[in-house]
């Protein structure tokens, strides 16, 4: 085994190797950070909805979640390339319990908000975290595939996650169900203390400020990074309304919760196989048409949402948005990763991650407010429509990029 292949050890060429023992344990733990928000993203608007929350309030309580990750991936992303990936992915999970924890304890709808504003730190932290861990383990032409086999791991945790909280909450109540994701985030932050850091060797003649804005600020002149930012303000802000609010109008409309887990953990289930064939639908079309014609198909599956009311037809939308989400998660990951140095993945994923955020901020509350003024049937469709423009403005300014002579 070479210095490469040491766990720990620098890397002149930009990666690390692990062996396979540690490289399963690294997949396993990029599946918490998005199953912590699905699980939480289940359980807080039913839970709001229990406390008496009305529903223009309850975006508001799941929306807040991803408030501070808006201003703050950047940083974290820095932090992560300083401190170490792995490190900062065992402390993040640490934190998301207390926060679970602490909120099976509060009657407050309020109270339960300020507590989503740290859980969702948390979480997006390890979800960052753990994508910069995973890009550093494989030399460049083994990203796409490190990536893809990341992405079955995370949607197979979202194909869990929504049935597991599903059954606990007809077990144990909405309440009491934040317990098991406390439990949960114990056990991936034992993951991530077991796992070798793998820290990245920096341009010491590239480095931006402490915080990284500096770095942050020159990666953001890219036209890449900017289609990119679009197509993922897209794709986290669309799945960010139809989860928070899917599962309420399910319920609502007679379902068990663990019925309504089953239906978006269904989503997930198309998204996990579908990652791992994402590469090669990149090498036939190129990486941005794919993630945008895999959106389309998303946003198609929001649109419809409200008026699939069959048992069997209901699972129709999750099926549609899960092949948006399983074919543009590791393809948006590997383009980010392939066009910035090594020593700065972290603050161009804290960089993807901020327009994350930004998506599930205002995506929830937005879809709170028209369905309190128009009918949650209505606001789906809008989210539809929204989401399909967006995408056809990050696709022009893709093509706008590759014209010759635009630079």
């Amino acid at each position: 085994m070479d210095q490469r292949s040491t766990p720990g050890a620098p890397a002149e060429e930009g990666f690390m190797s692990l062996g396979r023992g540690r490289m399963t344990l690294a997949y396993v733990s990029a599946s918490f950070g998005l199953a912590a928000m699905a699980m939480c993203g289940f359980l807080v608007p039913l839970r709001a909805k229990e406390l008496g929350a009305p529903l223009e309030i309850i975006g508001v309580v799941v929306g807040v979640g991803a408030l501070l990750p808006m201003f703050l991936s950047v940083s974290v992303g820095a932090l992560s390339d300083r401190l170490g990936a792995r490190r900062v992915y065992a402390y993040s999970a640490l934190f998301a319990g207390a926060a679970a924890l602490l909120s099976a304890l509060t009657t407050s709808y309020w109270i339960l908000a300020v507590l989503q504003i740290v859980a969702g730190l948390a979480s997006s932290t390890a979800w960052l975290a753990s994508q910069a861990y995973l890009a550093s383990l494989g030399r460049p032409e083994q990203l796409a595939g490190i990536l893809g086999k990341m992405s079955f791991s995370t949607n197979a945790g979202m194909v869990v996650s929504p049935i597991l909280i599903g059954a606990s909450s007809d077990l144990i109540g909405f309440q009491w169900s934040f317990a098991t994701v406390a439990a949960i985030a114990l056990c991936f932050a034992l993951i991530g203390w077991i796992l070798p850091e793998a820290r990245l060797a920096r341009d010491a003649g590239r480095r931006g400020s402490a915080a990284g804005f500096g770095t942050a600020r020159r990666l953001l002149r890219l036209k890449g990074v900017q289609v990119i930012l679009i197509l993922t303000l897209v794709r986290v802000g669309s799945i960010s309304a139809w989860m928070s609010f899917y599962p309420l109008l399910l319920v609502e409309r007679g379902f068990a919760s663990a019925a309504a887990g089953t239906v978006v953990a269904a989503h997930a289930l198309v998204a996990t196989f579908l990652a791992l064939g994402a590469a090669r639908l990149a090498a036939l079309m190129g990486n941005v048409p794919a993630v945008v014609l895999g959106l389309l198909v998303g946003a198609a599956g929001i649109g419809l949402s409200p008026v699939m009311g069959h048992p069997w037809l209901v699972y129709v939308p999750a099926f549609l948005v899960g092949i948006g989400q399983g074919i543009s998660l590791p393809l948006l990951i590997a383009t980010v990763s392939e066009e910035t140095p090594p020593g700065e993945r972290g603050v161009a994923l804290g960089i993807r991650q901020t327009a994350n955020q930004f998506g599930m901020v205002f995506a929830p509350i937005a879809l709170g407010v028209l369905g309190a003024s128009i009918g949650l049937a209505t606001g789906f469709l809008l989210t539809a429509l929204a989401s399909g423009g967006l995408l056809g403005a990050g696709m022009w300014l893709h093509r706008a990029v590759r014209r010759p002579g635009s630079g």
